[in-house]
């Protein structure tokens, strides 16, 4: 079977339910991106689990088209699964800096040269925002029992789990009486496209991805921005 075909073969629970999704976190959350996809990180954990070691092997320069053969256990509306963005509990954001250098002392057991600017054993100083919010929440539309599953091995959320970021100390999900996977007292909870409005402001809208996996120019539109 082909990547494609044993993703399609997975077929997900139908029974939906509103829900609130907790992670309690130990350590501050390192971001590349101003939020998580809540579907994005459960389809994460389904590919890990259906592909084992061909998920790391998967093309990058040319993505394939997941999104359009795994179905998620949540609901979806259209282009959209009904999963919110990250929701963190505090607004204030921190920079740090990151370093990683080769050291001489180092053993490589090679008599090549070693380059510093490429490669593994590059140098390098980067920029990274965190946050130091205690928990993070999701509301998802979805299968209790699947995502109880799937969402309870999460270790880590963010960037650099290497040195420690994000770690995961703590996980809830529970039902709620709405849905507000989406929207929630008017305020967009997640990416939502531009075509599935009537109206939108100009402010929040800017192109985004709608869908998984985000880095692939297919799956992103002009949308309306969380919060």
């Amino acid at each position: 079977m082909t990547i494609l075909d044993r993703l399609a073969a997975y077929e997900p629970p139908t029974d939906f339910q509103p829900l609130q999704v907790e992670f309690s976190l130990a350590t501050p959350l390192m971001m590349a991106f101003p939020w998580i996809y809540g579907d994005a990180l459960v389809a994460r954990l389904l590919m890990e689990e259906i592909l084992e070691d061909d998920f790391y092997n998967l093309p990058a320069k040319e993505p394939l088209p997941v999104s359009k053969h795994l179905r998620l256990p949540l609901q979806k509306t259209d282009l959209i699964y009904h999963a919110s963005a990250s929701i963190l509990d505090t607004d204030e954001m921190h920079t740090t800096i990151l370093y990683k250098r080769f050291h001489e002392a180092e053993d490589l057991k090679t008599k090549t040269r070693i380059r510093r600017n490429s490669g593994q054993m590059r140098d390098f100083m980067m920029k990274f925002s965190y946050s130091a919010s205690r928990t993070v929440t999701f509301y998802m539309n979805g299968n209790l029992e699947e995502l109880s599953r799937l969402l309870s091995s999460v270790r880590h959320l963010g960037k650099k789990h290497a040195v420690g970021g994000g770690e995961v100390s703590g996980f809830s999900i529970s039902e709620i009486p709405e849905d507000w996977s989406i929207t929630k007292d008017g305020i967009a909870m997640r990416s939502i496209p531009c075509s599935m409005l009537k109206s939108f402001s100009d402010i929040r809208a800017m192109r985004l991805a709608y869908t998984f996996p985000g880095w692939d120019q297919a799956n992103v539109a002009m949308c309306v921005a969380p919060g």
